[in-house]
C-alpha cells in the first residue's frame, strides 16, 4: 500500500485548507532521521602508523643510496694491496651476510679475499749482544693490534734496576719483512746512521734486494712525518723522555695477512746504567736478518654472522698473477646469505 508522504496531505481534497498540527510534523522529522542514521557501523576505530625502516647493516657508515663506494689502485702483476672497510650493525638481532665477488672482464689471475683482525698481542723481551755489550740490559717490546695499526711500544728501564742519571739516550729499529725472509724496509730513530738528518729524527728506509741497507744514505732515508702510513712517537734523549718509551704504528693496509718483524736497540750515555745492544729474535744479525712472524688477519669465510649491533672492521686483499695486465673493474657486494 502506498504511503502517504507530509506533502501528499497538503494536497488532499484538492485545494480544501487543511491544517497539519505542529506535533505531527515534528513526528514525521524524528522518523526521517532515524530511518537515515539506522546503517551498521563499519568500524569502532582507526590507527594509521607511517614507519621508516632503517637499513640493518651499514657498510662504512652509509647505506644503499650512497653506493657503491668508488675506490682506485694502480698495481704491477705479481702484487697485492688492501683495502680496509666496515660493517656495522644497526639491529638487535643477527644477520648471516655473505661477500659476493665479481671481476670484469675476467677473475682469471685475480684473486679477491676477504679477512678481519686476528687480535694479535705479544711481549717480547731482546736478548743481549754480549759481545757488543757484556754488561748490557734488555729491554721489553709489546707488540699490538689497535684498529687499523699495529703497535710497538719499547720500554727501555723494564729490567733495569738503577736510578736513571746522566745524558742518555734510547735508539730504536724496527725491521719489516713482508715475506718473512727478506728485509722490506726499517723504521729508526736515526742515531747518527745517516748524517744528513738530526740524531733521533725517526726515518723510513727501504730496503735494497740487491744491495742491502742504505740508512746511511740521504736518498734512502724519509722522515716518518712524510709518510701517512707510519706514525713514530717518542724523544732519543732521556732528559726528553723520562718514561724511557719509543712507539712506532704501521697501518695494517700497508703490511699484509702476516709478515715477518724484528727490533734493534740500544742504551747509552747513562751514568747508572750500562752500555746496551739487544736484538729479538736472538739471533738477528745485520746481514742476516732473522724475523718473529706476526699473524695479523683472518680470513672471513661467507657465510658469516654479524652479530646484534657488532662493528666489524674488516680488509679486502686484492692479488695479481704476474702475467695479469689491464684494467680490472672488481666489485663486492654485501648480501644476506641465501
Amino acid at each position: 500500500m502506498k504511503q502517504t508522504s507530509l506533502e501528499d496531505f497538503v494536497k488532499i481534497k484538492g485545494n480544501r485548507k487543511f491544517r497539519i498540527p505542529i506535533w505531527l510534523i515534528a513526528v514525521f522529522m524524528i522518523a526521517l532521521v532515524a530511518s537515515a542514521s539506522a546503517a551498521l557501523l563499519q568500524y569502532f576505530g582507526q590507527v594509521v602508523t607511517t614507519v621508516e625502516v632503517k637499513q640493518a647493516v651499514l657498510l662504512d657508515g652509509k647505506d644503499i643510496s650512497e653506493m657503491p663506494i668508488a675506490e682506485s689502485a694502480t698495481v704491477s702483476g705479481g702484487e697485492y694491496f688492501l683495502t680496509s672497510h666496515v660493517l656495522q650493525s644497526q639491529t638487535s638481532v643477527p644477520v648471516t651476510l655473505q661477500f659476493q665477488t665479481e671481476v670484469a672482464p675476467s677473475p682469471e689471475g685475480v684473486t679477491v679475499k676477504y679477512f678481519k683482525s686476528s687480535g694479535y698481542t705479544v711481549t717480547v723481551t731482546t736478548q743481549v749482544k754480549s759481545e757488543l755489550s757484556p754488561d748490557g740490559i734488555p729491554i721489553s717490546v709489546t707488540v699490538e693490534d689497535i684498529g687499523d695499526w699495529i703497535q710497538w711500544t719499547f720500554d727501555f728501564f723494564a729490567y733495569n734496576t738503577s736510578v736513571a742519571e746522566g745524558n742518555g739516550k734510547f735508539a730504536g729499529c724496527i725491521i719489516i719483512s713482508l715475506d718473512g725472509t727478506t728485509p722490506t724496509f726499517q723504521i729508526h730513530n736515526n742515531d747518527g746512521t745517516c748524517s744528513a738528518f738530526p740524531w733521533g729524527t725517526w726515518l723510513y728506509s727501504p730496503y735494497d734486494p740487491t744491495g742491502g741497507w742504505h740508512t746511511s744514505e740521504a736518498d734512502w732515508n724519509t722522515p716518518v712525518s712524510d709518510i701517512g702510513w707510519i706514525e713514530a712517537e717518542g724523544d732519543m734523549l732521556f732528559a726528553n723522555n723520562p718514561q724511557g718509551t719509543l712507539v712506532v704504528r704501521i697501518l695494517k693496509t700497508k703490511l699484509d695477512t702476516s709478515f715477518g718483524w724484528a727490533v734493534y736497540a740500544s742504551i747509552a750515555h747513562f751514568s747508572t746504567i750500562p752500555y746496551s745492544i739487544s736484538v729479538y729474535p736472538a739471533d738477528f744479525n745485520w746481514g742476516s736478518e732473522t724475523f718473529e712472524t706476526a699473524v695479523i688477519l683472518e680470513e672471513i669465510v661467507s657465510p658469516f654472522v654479524l652479530n646484534a649491533n657488532e662493528t666489524l672492521p674488516f680488509y679486502i686483499r686484492y692479488e695479481f698473477n704476474p702475467l695479469v695486465a689491464g684494467e680490472y673493474e672488481i666489485t663486492t657486494t654485501v648480501t644476506v646469505a641465501d
